[in-house]
């Protein structure tokens, strides 16, 4: 059988007027302001079918099954 398992969490931590993010796999963070009509990202997705993810895995000695 092949192991499809991975990982992912995000955690978002609010230090005074600092937001500091974690991210962990396959998650995204987002903010958003004045009612939903300013957002940005808070975080890079984590894709395997990314070049620079992809090879990030590969040197640290995983496996990337499916893209």
């Amino acid at each position: 059988m092949l192991d499809k398992s991975g990982s992912c969490a995000i955690v978002g931590l609010l230090v005074e007027k600092k937001v500091f993010i974690i991210n962990v796999g396959d998650s995204r963070a987002m903010m958003s302001s004045d009612g939903g009509n300013f957002s940005m990202n808070l975080s890079i997705d984590h894709k395997p079918n990314d070049d620079n993810e992809q090879k990030r895995i590969l040197g640290n000695g995983g496996r990337v099954y499916q893209t």
